[in-house]
């Protein structure tokens, strides 16, 4: 099965490194011209600089803040309709992930996470959708939700409230835009082996940390940024046409229960 993204326009937030570099990487192979958005300016280039030299003329980048939601959305689908023509297909992955006990978080650290981990990926979707509705485009919007969208975890109620409301945002949208045809689906990755999860090994415990991770997974590995890229493209695909509303938790099989493996043996 050959999933082609030819003469497309997509968007990718938060595409600078981790996931979101995979996946457009991922559209990019497929042949979508793609817009690699993020806040970093400096990473963002690096990256930038790196697909191009690949994939000469079908990437380009903008840096926004996507907590100016409402004006950066705007923005940046004006920019890629100008750049490529009428949005396809709109990636919500850029998102932070703090840990703070629930008795230690500000309204600040709330606000700062919400703003962008689920109004960021609001304004993008709107203005996303109303573009692919301008121009009679069967589009396609796929969110990056999380694990923690249906697994609770202490210390981190905050990212873990916000990834429940994109997982409800993805229903609701799928639901009012399907009479335009365009669907709405989010992908949850579980424990993926990103540049910020390798740094963060550097001491003893936080490697023993992530061996207990990895012991949870019934499939007793990490992800790969590109194995979450193979799901967004399959979704955003005329292969998954009949398929809008759904939460596809890539995440080694997580949360489907926990393996004693003493009695596998």
């Amino acid at each position: 099965m050959e999933i082609r993204f030819d003469h497309q326009t997509v968007i990718v937030t938060g595409a600078a490194a981790g996931v979101g570099k995979g996946i457009s990487q991922g559209f990019l192979e497929a042949g979508a011209k793609v817009l690699l958005v993020d806040y970093n300016e400096k990473l963002l280039g690096d990256t930038h600089r790196e697909l191009a030299g690949k994939f000469a003329g079908n990437v380009a980048m903008f840096t926004a803040d996507l907590r100016q939601a409402a004006v950066a959305g705007s923005r940046i689908v004006a920019f890629a309709n100008e750049k490529f023509g009428p949005v396809n297909v709109l990636v919500n992955n850029a998102g932070i992930y703090p840990s703070k006990l629930a008795l230690e978080i500000s309204e600040t650290d709330w606000d700062m996470l919400f703003d962008l981990n689920v109004k960021g990926y609001f304004f993008m979707a709107q203005a996303a959708a109303q573009n692919m509705i301008d121009n009679d485009i069967k589009g396609s919007i796929v969110n990056i939700s999380s694990t923690a969208s249906i697994t609770a975890r202490p210390g981190v109620v905050h990212y873990c409230s916000s990834k429940a409301a994109v997982k409800m945002m993805t229903q609701v949208l799928a639901l009012e835009w399907a009479q335009f045809g365009i669907r709405v689906n989010a992908v949850g990755p579980g424990l993926i082996e990103t540049e910020a999860l390798l740094d963060s090994l550097d001491t003893d415990t936080a490697k023993q940390e992530h061996r207990e991770k990895i012991a949870m997974c019934p499939l007793n590995r990490v992800g790969l940024p590109s194995e979450i890229a193979e799901s967004v493209v399959f979704l955003a695909s005329s292969h998954a046409a009949f398929v809008t509303g759904q939460n596809l938790l890539a995440d080694g099989g997580y949360t489907a229960g926990r393996v004693f493996k003493s009695i596998l043996k």
